[in-house]
């Protein structure tokens, strides 16, 4: 894993929470274009959800469209975050080598990740609805659990992209066990940032999907230097 060793001075001295913010506002404009990238492959599922008058075949096929590309689109996020993370510029030639070497791969390791999610969702809202109470509190703390746990998935594919969801979970696990503490934090800043782009809308188009994935990337850097168990291993 080539940029967990390619850490500066400069990223000694800061927090991985400070060290995000700085990442991002070293080049904000190609971050943000990155980001409006990935939020318009969500446009067709958006579309979807929102006109219930169109045909269901259509709404169907523009859910699957977004459903199939979001792992991808993910991928080259992290993968732009790593590059970012490690001081280099990010440009459209770096997106387009990131979705070549991560689009496929995406699909075998992301998918589960965010699927799993996806379902837990579901289910308790599907269990609130029917008024089942202590379903709905044993699905939430599935999700907590789930989000948590995640939380160095996207970094750690962007590192390997060879590794299977299983020893990518079983990774993320680890560190979240070793380190929980410092996974909190990410988890709380993470949240905080989703909230903040889900209530404003705009933010989640132009910058929180990225910052996020910053985010958890100089976590992951940062436990490069405090954990024990070997992250390559």
């Amino acid at each position: 894993m080539p940029f967990l060793d390619d850490i500066g001075p400069g990223d000694e001295r800061r927090s991985p929470s400070w060290a995000t913010f700085a990442t991002v506002a070293d080049q904000v404009e190609r971050m943000v274009m990155t980001n409006l990238a990935w939020a318009a492959v969500l446009a067709p599922g958006v579309v979807a959800l929102a006109f219930t008058g169109l045909p269901g075949w259509l709404r169907v096929v523009l859910g699957l469209v977004s459903a199939t590309a979001l792992p991808p689109a993910t991928a080259v996020v992290y993968g732009v975050a790593a590059s970012a993370c490690r001081g280099q510029h990010v440009d459209l030639g770096l997106a387009t080598e990131l979705l070549r070497e991560l689009g496929v791969p995406a699909l075998r390791a992301l998918a589960p990740l965010y699927g799993t999610f996806g379902v837990l969702v579901w289910s308790a809202w599907a269990a609130s609805a029917a008024g089942l109470t202590p379903l709905v509190t044993v699905l939430t703390l599935g999700v907590l659990v789930w989000s948590v746990c995640g939380t160095y998935w996207g970094p750690l594919f962007a590192a390997d992209p060879s590794l299977s969801p299983a020893r990518l979970a079983a990774r993320s696990v680890r560190l979240v066990w070793q380190a929980p503490e410092r996974a909190l934090v990410t988890w709380l800043l993470v949240g905080l940032c989703v909230l903040v782009g889900v209530v404003t809308i705009a933010g989640m188009a132009l910058i929180v999907p990225v910052l996020v994935a910053v985010a958890q990337t100089h976590r992951l850097r940062d436990l490069h230097s405090v954990v024990s168990t070997p992250l390559a291993r």
